[in-house]
């Protein structure tokens, strides 16, 4: 519903910038002498571009209206901004220029247009044009959000300063036609006019778009570490501590002197692989596999891991995504490590708290190593994990085939794929989108208990039945069930052409037909199980608050022209940060008025759901790592700042992150000697 109340405003800003900006261009042409038939038709045109604006203002404000019943984050900076620079200029017409125009359709003459020439006829069109493009700008090229009154101020500044200067300009016009009228212009002197006019427009656009390519390019070399003094400034190299008591998060690792419970190497290099279509993929793949290898621990286990780089002249790191590991092991390049060059090594220590279903995946360059296959399966398991039968990890992934396809695949199955359980034997699918978008799923065949969310378990889990599961990217869901004497078929219905053909379906002699359910009734988290103590909650007084509205707009970034993503209005590096302190307790709100889900993944911390649009969580709590929030949501989330360093926070789609939706969460007083940019050779993104 959202998405269609964006599109339909922005139209309307649209057909505003459109209709306003010809009224106003009618309307200060000069008054010179017609025919009467030729002069009323000039009059009933103009009448009718006002009238028509009229209704398109009401469009505009209708759309906004019904936005902000959606959730008034969602329309503040059209009613701060947009609405009154169109809405003003059109009382204004309305007083001061209809009267006009309906004179002078009923007498046609001269001295009629001379007066729907005078200033309080054409200035409030002129503004109104003005305001519409003002309106058309904020909701596409540069996109406002809260706080908003010092942004307001300024436009509607510049606003009344153009209107001053229109008035202005239209009282010495209109004088000059009420005593001297003259008759058009030649047809070569207009032409001459007009080439000149798109001269000057395209010499102005041209340096205009080349200073705005030049000024969007991003440094070559940055740090990821606050700038202000709090945090006391980065080093040349990584020392434990500096001057000031400040903490580089190079001292931030895990356990180094012990020896470790669980030791795995993995060596990232090219790879070609063939789905079960026999489609080939030329991946980059850990341990020549895709997804790569499966890392199961325990539960307070230390785990080392040897990662060794074979790809030709890529740089990689790997992160632990839904491990709260000590900063150092997180794996963000420019951040805590400097990237694994070709041919070297990098080691990581970490003792998992935390138990359920993650993964591992490179965080350089995201959203060209990840998807090329850099990632796999790490299944912490409990001290007393439940039995079950069988225990699945499925991996939804798409895949670029050689022959230049994409193709949507579980794991390397781009086909139904088939297995078999027996009637009573309990299973468990541990799903994960490992893609860039989110995916539904249906399960046909039986109900099911969502047992874990990212990893962390469920409290009292009932049957579900009827409902798709909505994951986005970087989530996993637990599902289980008890096979049943009939088929099961798991089946990812996002996308449902060609659905048919894939998917999984599970049997007792891995046979069968199951034609899969497309349920309309997205399955929410927030009411389902039983509810259980937390830590901190919705009455808790938080140290920390912090609102992040997520948009997109049009413009250059990074020298191109292309759709940025934003966090209140600003895209990486400028995007807003938080800096903590150890032990405060933070809460953040998520508005999504963008054309796009965004999955927000905060490295090293859990955070637990307050709310979900309004509606607090009644069932069990949810403690999520990556939250999807949909187009036209709002969240609300609290977390614990209790694992100090620089942590990336960002959209786990990796093309949103490399086009701006990236900050990071500082500790004071952490500081990192690493830097990001494309001459450093690590790219956090």
């Amino acid at each position: 519903m959202f998405e269609m109340l964006l599109n339909a405003d922005m139209q309307a800003a649209a057909l505003n910038v459109l209709i306003w900006t010809t009224a106003a261009l009618c309307a200060g042409r000069w008054p010179v002498e017609r025919s009467r038939r030729r002069g009323r038709a000039r009059a009933v045109t103009l009448l009718a571009l006002v009238g028509i604006g009229m209704l398109v203002v009401l469009m505009r404000i209708t759309t906004v209206t019904l936005m902000g019943r959606e959730a008034w984050l969602f329309a503040v900076d059209r009613v701060a901004v947009a609405l009154p620079a169109l809405a003003v200029p059109a009382a204004a017409a309305l007083v001061g220029t209809l009267p006009r125009l309906v004179t002078w359709v009923r007498r046609p003459s001269l001295e009629t247009r001379i007066a729907a020439f005078a200033p309080t006829a054409v200035v409030p069109l002129q503004t109104g044009a003005l305001g519409a493009l003002v309106g058309l700008w904020t909701a596409l090229f540069t996109v406002l959000a809260p706080p908003l009154l010092g942004p307001a101020l300024l436009i509607h500044s510049a606003v009344v300063l153009f209107a001053a200067l229109a008035w202005f300009c239209q009282t010495r016009r209109w004088l000059a036609a009420r005593s001297r009228p003259r008759r058009r212009a030649s047809r070569p002197v207009r032409a001459l006019r007009a080439v000149a006019a798109v001269t000057a427009v395209a010499v102005a656009g041209t340096a205009t778009v080349n200073l705005a390519a030049a000024s969007s390019k991003l440094p070559d070399s940055m740090s990821m570490a606050p700038a202000d003094g709090a945090a006391g400034g980065h080093h040349d190299g990584g020392e434990s501590a500096a001057a000031g008591g400040t903490t580089s998060v190079t001292a931030l690792t895990g356990p180094r002197d012990e020896r470790p419970d669980r030791r795995f190497t993995l060596v990232a290099a090219e790879k070609t692989v063939r789905l079960a279509s026999g489609r080939t993929v030329r991946a980059w793949a850990f341990d020549g596999q895709l997804p790569g290898p499966t890392l199961r621990v325990r539960q307070g286990q230390l785990v080392e891991v040897t990662v060794r780089n074979e790809l030709p002249g890529a740089n990689v790191a790997v992160h632990w995504h839904g491990v709260d590991v000590p900063n150092a092991e997180d794996g963000v390049p420019g951040v805590t490590q400097n990237a694994i060059r070709p041919g070297g090594t990098h080691v990581y220590r970490f003792r998992p708290d935390e138990s359920g279903t993650h993964w591992y995946h490179s965080h350089q360059q995201t959203s060209v190593q990840q998807m090329k296959g850099l990632f796999g399966a790490l299944i912490i398991d409990p001290p007393k994990p439940a039995p079950v039968d069988h225990d699945w990890y499925l991996a939804m992934h798409s895949w670029k085939t050689e022959d230049g396809a994409t193709v949507p695949a579980l794991g390397l199955a781009d086909r139904l794929e088939r297995r078999r359980a027996a009637p009573g034997e309990r299973v468990r699918l541990r799903l994960l989108n490992s893609d860039r978008l989110t995916h539904e799923f249906s399960l046909t065949g039986t109900s099911f208990r969502v047992t874990a969310l990212d990893g962390n378990a469920v409290r009292g889990p009932t049957p579900v039945s009827d409902r798709k599961l909505a994951i986005g990217a970087g989530g996993r869901y637990d599902v289980e069930f008890v096979m049943p004497d009939r088929p099961v078929r798991l089946t990812e219905i996002q996308d449902f052409v060609g659905a048919r053909d894939r998917g999984l379906l599970i049997s007792a002699d891995g046979r069968g037909e199951v034609t899969p359910d497309l349920p309309s009734r997205e399955f929410d988290p927030t009411p389902y199980g039983t509810p259980a103590p937390t830590p901190f909650g919705p009455g808790s007084r938080f140290t920390r608050t912090k609102t992040m509205v997520f948009d997109n707009e049009i413009g250059f970034y990074d020298g191109r022209f292309r759709v940025t993503w934003t966090v209140n209005g600003m895209a990486f590096p400028d995007a807003p940060n938080l800096t903590v302190r150890e032990g405060d307790l933070v809460r953040l709100r998520f508005a999504n008025r963008s054309h796009f889900d965004h999955p927000m993944h905060l490295h090293g911390h859990h955070v637990l759901v307050l709310s979900r649009n309004g509606r607090p969580v009644t069932g069990s709590p949810v403690w999520l790592d990556t939250v999807n929030v949909r187009v036209g949501e709002v969240w609300e989330v609290a977390f614990r700042a209790d694992n100090p360093g620089i942590w990336m926070d960002h959209c786990h789609i990796g093309d949103h992150a490399v086009l701006g939706m990236m900050m990071h969460l500082s500790y004071e007083n952490v500081t990192s000697p690493y830097r990001v940019g494309r001459a450093t050779g690590n790219r956090a993104e």
